[in-house]
């Protein structure tokens, strides 16, 4: 991905903490009377050097919402979404924005600047466009695309008329995560949470698996696709066969946490409090599982792989690695 100089309009921390908002979903905030009460959530970009943390800076440094790292193909940007507030008591309002962090200069650009919020900002197939969860007005949230590249001086301005509802039919979506051109798996919000394929070319989407949780990733190199399940006993990873249509359970996450990344060699990580542990996992389903889809579960013998004590302060939650292996990008959770 390349974005010309002049196109878009940069923002330094002072701009980034000053822009105007608009209310934002409640699947982010928790009102208590006039007060608002929310999470600190910093993302921090670590350097790797064969294999370990050389590196790590807090690339986001202030208070409030900054989550959903995703990085470009080409190993050059993070996109991150980030949460603006303005006013006070009864009249605080807050609305989120797609953010672009450079790694080279580290430049940071606000992508959208629009009246709407967008989340979990993701590269399309076509590496043009990045795709968004985009909150109207109207409280829908639906999947919308964006240019990566403005076409004028206007910048923000000139993106924000060229962006689209991919699939406006279909709303309450919380994550995706794509499939090919036209398929992702995405996270419908309901009673129970869904898993649905929707191919946005011919408008149609299926129930894949119910009762899902909010990490939805493709395995490196392999037209296998992730998501889990919370089963009463904590989180299990469940893997997706994008061709033969099938799914089933695969590990169990340690903890409590459901959110965790792949390895660029294949190998899972997920976090208990503020240190990274990884494992291997054996990508071939037994024929029991993918008839049953509920095979014994294996276990997993997990080991630290990175310890961010010295910089994350609370829980480690969002964690994605670059395909280049160069870096990895995380989001430690402190409650205020």
């Amino acid at each position: 991905m390349k974005i010309a100089k002049g196109l878009i309009s940069s923002f330094n921390h002072t701009q980034y903490k000053e822009k105007p908002t608009h209310v934002l979903a409640a699947m982010i905030l928790f009102f208590g009377g006039s007060s608002v009460v929310q999470a600190e959530d910093e993302i921090y970009l670590a350097t790797l050097t064969a294999d370990k943390a050389s590196k790590v800076v807090n690339i986001t440094n202030r208070p409030g919402y900054d989550n959903q790292p995703h990085f470009t193909p080409d190993s050059k940007a993070l996109l991150f979404t980030a949460m603006f507030t303005t006013g006070k008591g009864e009249d605080v309002a807050q609305q989120t924005d797609s953010m672009h962090y450079d790694l080279s200069s580290g430049q940071l650009t606000n992508l959208t600047q629009s009246a709407a919020s967008e989340y979990s900002p993701t590269v399309t197939p076509d590496s043009e466009h990045f795709s968004v969860i985009r909150v109207g007005s109207d409280g829908k949230q639906l999947l919308w695309q964006y240019p990566l590249t403005a076409e004028n001086s206007e910048g923000v301005v000139k993106r924000e008329a060229q962006g689209s509802a991919l699939y406006p039919e279909l709303y309450d979506i919380g994550y995706h995560v794509w499939l090919d051109d036209e398929e992702l798996l995405l996270f419908v919000l309901g009673e129970p949470m869904q898993l649905q394929r929707a191919n946005i070319k011919d408008k149609k989407a299926d129930v894949v698996d119910m009762n899902i949780g909010r990490t939805l990733r493709q395995v490196p190199g392999e037209k296998l696709f992730s998501y889990n399940k919370e089963h009463g006993q904590g989180w299990q990873m469940y893997l997706y066969d994008r061709d033969q249509k099938t799914t089933h359970a695969n590990i169990n996450l340690p903890s409590d946490n459901m959110y965790y990344a792949w390895h660029m060699d294949g190998s899972l990580l997920t976090a208990i409090g503020n240190k990274v542990y990884q494992t291997s996992v054996d990508l071939t389903p037994s024929p029991e599982a993918v008839t049953l889809k509920q095979p014994k579960v294996s276990g997993a013998k997990w080991a630290i792989w990175q310890d961010f004590s010295n910089e994350c302060k609370g829980n480690i939650t969002r964690m994605v690695m670059s395909d280049d292996q160069k870096h990895f990008a995380f989001v430690c959770n402190t409650e205020k």
